[in-house]
């Protein structure tokens, strides 16, 4: 009887010993993700992307320039999942000598599995980055939006229409500056909108014989001063639609970018509908009521 206790009690070991080895053995991982990668020249975060169980993308860029070299770029880091092995490693190169600027990178898992991981390298020009001198600062406008007739003209804001209120803001300096992460896929950066030699900053408002006075003008600025705001402000710029927030004390302006024939650069901003404003003096519905974009025209400053 003692001996069949023993016998018991060593069976109920071996299985308590299983068990246990059981519990602490981890299963293969099927893991094969890249998880963050780093090229040279590379300009903030990868944005990585898994298509499906085979196959997902890597998006990368760099700034533009021609002596890029494409045809061995190199791998300064890559993270992979637990116990992933890749075709490259840190140290190696990607070859994107290819129209579409591509490389691809195979990711295996520990039990075998791999997946297709497509690399685009894109060149980007931030052209927009350095110092401007603003050279002029035009309003638009569409009679038609508002209903107030068919005309559609653009004026300077240095014009009469203005007065004296905007001139000073035509000497000054905007500088954009970028930060070196790019923060959920975006630039980031400053922009300072400084004053020029006259130490002043313009006010946009409007004189018209008749209508409006020097002493009481027709205030534009809820619609225009925050823009480009005075001083320092953030900024992020959406790769997909090249437009530019600004934001300054929770108010946030839109900015996009065009250049005239003359290679003149631009600093546009589409205004918010006010057609349905309710219809005033015939200055009023010219340069509220039918205003629809408002540009900044700057040049590289000396």
């Amino acid at each position: 009887m003692k001996n069949l206790k023993h016998i018991a009690l060593f069976l109920s070991c071996l299985v308590i010993a299983s068990c246990t080895k059981d519990i602490d053995e981890k299963e293969p991982s099927n893991e094969c993700s890249i998880l963050d990668i780093q090229l040279t020249g590379q300009l903030g975060k990868a944005t990585i992307e898994r298509v499906d169980d085979n196959q997902g993308t890597v998006t990368l860029y760099i700034f533009e320039q021609a002596d890029y070299p494409w045809e061995a770029v190199g791998v300064e880091a890559l993270a992979l999942s637990a116990y992933a092995t890749a075709d490259v490693s840190d140290g190696g190169t990607l070859d994107f000598r290819n129209p579409e600027r591509k490389a691809r990178i195979i990711v295996r898992s520990q039990t075998g599995k791999q997946v297709l991981w497509t690399v685009y390298l894109k060149p980007y020009n931030p052209f927009y980055v350095g110092t401007w001198a603003v050279s002029d600062i035009k309003i638009y406008l569409d009679q038609n939006i508002s209903g107030n007739g068919t005309g559609k003209w653009d004026t300077s804001m240095g014009g009469s229409e203005f007065g004296l209120f905007a001139s000073p803001e035509l000497d000054n300096i905007i500088t954009i500056t970028m930060n070196e992460e790019m923060v959920d896929g975006k630039f980031t950066g400053k922009i300072i909108n400084a004053a020029g030699a006259d130490g002043l900053y313009g006010s946009f408002k409007g004189v018209y014989p008749g209508e409006y006075t020097e002493d009481a003008p027709l205030d534009m600025d809820p619609r225009l001063r925050h823009l480009i705001p005075a001083g320092e402000s953030d900024w992020m710029l959406d790769l997909s639609t090249n437009q530019m927030k600004i934001s300054k004390n929770n108010i946030t302006s839109t900015m996009t970018f065009s250049r005239d024939t003359s290679g003149n650069l631009f600093f546009d901003f589409a205004l918010p509908d006010a057609s349905g404003d309710t219809p005033g003096n015939n200055f009023y519905n010219n340069f509220w009521r039918s205003s629809y974009k408002f540009s900044y025209i700057v040049r590289a400053a000396e």
